[in-house]
C-alpha cells in the first residue's frame, strides 16, 4: 500500500509536462532535488499558482537574462510539495525541483503569466535519484570559506544530515553566487560537471578575495 501511494507522488519522465506555466525569478536557482519556498504575492503569479494545483502541480523556474523581457533558455520544473494560504492573501509554496527544461516558446496567459512549450529530452537523468560521489567535506568546507568571505553562516549540522544529491542542490541555490554563475550551474551537463562548475566558481571567488586583499596588505 506505501509504495502504491508513493508512486502517486513521484515523477516519471510520463508525467513530465510538454506545457508549463513560467515564473521568471532573478537571481534563483532551483536545481533538481533541490527545495525552494516561495511567497506568491503577485495577482498574475496567484492565478498562476492556482492554475497549476488544478492540473500537474508543476511550474518552471526560469532567470530573466535581462531587463528586456528576455529569458535564459534553460530552466527547472518545480513541483509544489506543499502550500499554504495566508490571512492577507498570499501563497506561500514549498517547491521540490524536478527535471531541467529548454524553453521552445511561451504565450502570454489570460491570467497575465506565461505558459510555455518545453523539452526535457535531454534532461531525463535529472529524475535519477542514484547518489553521486561527492567529496562532501572538501566541498562542505569551500562552502564554508566562501560564506565567510560574504558574512554569512553555514550550518553544518544541517548538512550533515542531507543526501550528497541534496547537499549539492542545496548549497549551490543557498550560496549568493551571481546570476551567470548560477545560470553555468544549472546549464551543466550532468552531476560531474556540476560538481567542478561549482568548485571552480568557488575557487575563482576566493582567489579574486585574496587577490584583492594583497594589496592594502602590503601597504
Amino acid at each position: 500500500m506505501e509504495d502504491s501511494i508513493k508512486k502517486l507522488f513521484e515523477v516519471d519522465s510520463k508525467k513530465l509536462p510538454r506545457s508549463i506555466p513560467l515564473f521568471p525569478l532573478d537571481n534563483v536557482l532551483l536545481l533538481p532535488f533541490g527545495k525552494l519556498p516561495l511567497n506568491i504575492f503577485e495577482e498574475r503569479y496567484i492565478k498562476m499558482t492556482l492554475d497549476s494545483l488544478k492540473t500537474t502541480r508543476m511550474i518552471g523556474i526560469i532567470q530573466p537574462k535581462n531587463n528586456n523581457n528576455e529569458l535564459f533558455q534553460m530552466g527547472c520544473i518545480g513541483k509544489i510539495s506543499s502550500y499554504i494560504e495566508t490571512p492577507d492573501y498570499r501563497l506561500v509554496l514549498n517547491l521540490e525541483g524536478v527535471c531541467r527544461f529548454v524553453l521552445q516558446e511561451r504565450n502570454l496567459t489570460p491570467g497575465g503569466y506565461y505558459q510555455a512549450t518545453i523539452d526535457c529530452n535531454d534532461y531525463l537523468l535529472d529524475l535519477d535519484s542514484m547518489e553521486p560521489h561527492v567529496d562532501r567535506s572538501s566541498l562542505i568546507q569551500k562552502y564554508t570559506n566562501f560564506f565567510k568571505m560574504k558574512k554569512l553562516d553555514i550550518d553544518k549540522e544541517v548538512l550533515a544530515e542531507t543526501s550528497n544529491l541534496q547537499l549539492l542542490s542545496t548549497l549551490a541555490m543557498l550560496a549568493p553566487f551571481n546570476k551567470i554563475d548560477k545560470q553555468a550551474i544549472l546549464e551543466s551537463p550532468n552531476i560531474a560537471s556540476r560538481i567542478n562548475t561549482i568548485n571552480s566558481i568557488l575557487d575563482l571567488n576566493t582567489f579574486q578575495v585574496v587577490s584583492n586583499k594583497e594589496p592594502n596588505q602590503l601597504n
